[in-house]
């Protein structure tokens, strides 16, 4: 009996474990287990002070840090991280080796990098290359003074109306389009939010002229997010209005009234045309590019004007994909690692906390190399199928 028992537990142990080890492989495919939480921003970021070793990346930053939303700035930290890493490399083997770098082709090679680098990010508008070599500009910068404004890439803000800034987000992040685009663009969202602000004030001239029967059969609204219902006027009502007019026995009064629902209805038709005409062009720009990174989407856009047949060009964006997502990866690890480093900056050596900063230290090398070996590998295709 007690052997028949042993044998029973032992039969629902493993049964219990079966079911474990498939739960597992379930949750692995689930939604939740494939759903990657929006990434959060610390507004101590724009706050790191000279966060590079080379002079003049210090004073990119402190310009950028005023111009860039907060996922760009950490991209661009990431790439001047490694472009920082390339700079000093360069500079000991300079010193170590002299004769091999007189000719100058190395630091014409690190200069265009940066300006590329500056370009991707639209930071040659408000910063001369020439400023950034100059030494005397290497010791004084400071950070602007006053609070700076941060934002989650996109300015949730900017317009009063949510789906006119789900719009934008998408306009902001597709890279379909130039900065003057995106101006362009702005100022035809601005243009539209304001007949939205117009039709609204109709609607309340429309409640104020209208005899105060019943207050629930004129409830004038546009749904704020999606636009897609009409300023419903109670059938009655306008069925009324009408036999009133047909009759010629209405007032002036329900003639304002009349008038001002016709020029609330026109206006509202108006709205919906123009927000499906936003629609359109913002959805023009998401085709053009399917990477959120600036530099890949700089990246994808070489591989759309190079020679590539259907099928390679296709493999080319399979490789972005891959060459984004880690250099994502790095950006975080990058961004993780200031923010710490300026936290317990103060802290002895010997801290726990130094423990994590070593690992995280340990995972930005590791990173870092796959970062460079990828993107190293994917410009030199580009570069030969450029040049046939």
């Amino acid at each position: 009996m007690k052997t028949a028992f042993l044998h029973f537990s032992a039969l629902l142990f493993l049964i219990s474990c079966i079911i474990a080890i498939n739960a597992d492989k379930h949750d692995k495919y689930s939604k939740k287990a494939n759903y990657q939480e929006s990434e959060t921003y610390n507004s101590d970021f724009r706050n790191l002070q000279k966060p590079f070793r080379v002079a003049k990346l210090n004073l990119l930053w402190s310009k950028a840090v005023h111009r860039l939303t907060e996922p760009k700035l950490k991209s661009l930290f990431t790439e001047l991280k490694l472009h920082d890493k390339e700079e000093l490399t360069f500079k000991h083997l300079k010193s170590e080796k002299p004769k091999e770098f007189n000719d100058g082709l190395k630091e014409a090679d690190l200069r265009k990098k940066l300006i590329g680098i500056m370009s991707t990010y639209g930071l040659l508008e408000v910063l001369d290359f020439d400023e950034i070599n100059d030494p005397a500009n290497h010791k004084h910068h400071k950070p602007k003074e006053g609070k700076v404004k941060t934002d989650n890439y996109k300015n949730k803000s900017l317009f009063k109306d949510k789906k006119l800034n789900k719009l934008w987000e998408r306009a902001e992040v597709s890279g379909g389009f130039t900065p003057e685009e995106l101006q362009t663009l702005k100022e035809e969202f601005q243009h539209h939010e304001e007949k939205v602000d117009f039709y609204f004030n109709l609607i309340e001239n429309l409640d104020n002229t209208k005899n105060k029967k019943d207050d629930d059969h004129h409830k004038n609204a546009i749904n704020e997010e999606e636009f897609d219902t009409f300023n419903e006027i109670a059938m009655n009502d306008e069925n009324e209005a009408k036999d009133i007019y047909h009759d010629q026995k209405r007032n002036n009064k329900h003639d304002e009234y009349i008038s001002k629902a016709n020029e609330v209805r026109d206006k509202h038709r108006e709205i919906r045309d123009n927000i499906d005409r936003l629609e359109r062009i913002v959805a023009r720009g998401d085709d053009e590019s399917d990477f959120i990174e600036p530099k890949v989407q700089g990246l994808w856009r070489i591989a759309q004007q190079s020679n590539f047949s259907a099928e390679e060009l296709a493999s080319m964006k399979i490789e972005l994909h891959h060459f984004e997502s880690r250099f994502l990866k790095l950006r975080q690890l990058h961004a993780e690692h200031a923010l710490t480093m300026e936290k317990f900056k103060h802290v002895k050596p010997g801290d726990k906390h130094h423990d994590h900063v070593d690992e995280l230290e340990s995972k930005i090398k590791k990173q870092s190399r796959k970062v460079e070996k990828l993107q190293d590998d994917i410009e030199i295709r580009l570069r030969r199928h450029s040049e046939l």
